[in-house]
């Protein structure tokens, strides 16, 4: 076997969540007493998926994934997987689903960010007993986060003393242009899409709220970081912005504020940001431009990824016509 090869297979991230699988084969065996069989069997997957359901309390969505990550495993170890497809191992996630709707509704969803929530992030960030650097390095990945419509997986370093360069946004992934724009290559876009894909910024003139000004200014902290090639969102003791930070970051400046609704929200909530205050106002824009801006598949439409830089800045005026308005 190859483990290079085996390695490159699979993102980093799938590998993370593969071990946090088997981890959750441990603490059920911890907790039960019970030993984990490989292959696994009948029986050990009955147990197994009612202690995840009813111990765990986990969402039958999650069971599936965790049962799919744990096949994958046995693929990998060249064992059986045939109790995977079982009509057993269906039919008891089946009854976890419909014992979801016995339990009381919760909506687990992030709300999307907005432009004034994204003013009240910079603003609290601002009043911050905290270095310029610090602050930012916050705030630029907020704006460029929330302009490129970013999973900001694509942007920040899974740990905070070590980077992934394949997958992490380096200062050599961003193009600046002489009228003010820029151009990043996520290197490796969730739809590994070969050689990556590319997104646009541009100036935004309003709410003190435009990335390319961002950029710059934590380009003026980053000169060194910039001659070793090193992440975009290193802070100055050299540590790197992880996601689980942001999204610390993004409830810690909104909770003065807004109190306890600061906790439904995430960096997930950037995603979907530019193309629902598109949404909001139909004479701004349509469907066919908010499925270009935020680079979901559609067999109707064209990728985002396939305008050039010239379309995506007529396509960015859209956006600043749409919240020039909030």
């Amino acid at each position: 076997m190859a483990p290079n090869l085996l390695a490159a297979a699979y993102a980093s991230s799938t590998w993370d969540r593969m071990i946090c699988a088997l981890n959750l084969t441990e603490k059920f065996h911890q907790h039960t007493k019970l030993r984990v069989p490989w292959p696994f069997t009948h029986s050990f997957i009955t147990h197994f998926i009612e202690w995840l359901s009813f111990s765990k309390n986990l969402a039958p969505a999650s069971i599936n994934t965790y049962m799919s990550l744990l096949k994958l495993i046995h693929q990998l170890r060249g064992l059986d997987t045939s109790t995977y497809e079982s009509f057993l191992c269906k039919t008891l996630i089946r009854g976890a689903s419909n014992l979801q709707y016995y339990k009381p509704s919760m909506n687990a969803n992030k709300k999307v960010m907005t432009i004034p929530l994204l003013k009240i992030l910079g603003h609290n960030l601002a009043k911050a007993d905290w270095s310029d650097h610090t602050k930012s390095v916050i705030w630029t990945a907020a704006t460029v986060g929330f302009f490129g419509s970013f999973r900001f997986g694509e942007l920040l370093s899974k740990k905070r003393n070590e980077y992934n360069k394949f997958e992490t946004l380096l200062w050599s992934d961003i193009k600046f242009f002489d009228d003010g724009s820029v151009r990043i290559h996520k290197k490796i876009p969730k739809n590994r899409t070969p050689n990556g894909e590319f997104v646009s910024l541009f100036e935004f003139p309003l709410h003190n709220c435009c990335p390319i000004k961002a950029l710059n200014c934590l380009k003026n902290f980053s000169k060194t970081n910039m001659e070793k090639d090193l992440p975009v969102f290193t802070f100055e003791n050299g540590n790197f912005l992880t996601l689980q930070k942001m999204n610390e970051m993004i409830i810690l400046f909104l909770q003065p504020t807004i109190k306890v609704q600061a906790l439904q929200y995430s960096c997930k909530s950037f995603r979907a940001a530019l193309p629902s205050a598109l949404a909001a106002i139909p004479t701004a824009g349509n469907e066919k431009t908010i499925q270009q801006w935020g680079g979901w598949h559609s067999n109707a439409f064209e990728k985002y990824t396939r305008l050039n830089h010239k379309a995506k800045k007529r396509l960015f005026n859209k956006f600043v016509v749409a919240l020039s308005t909030l």
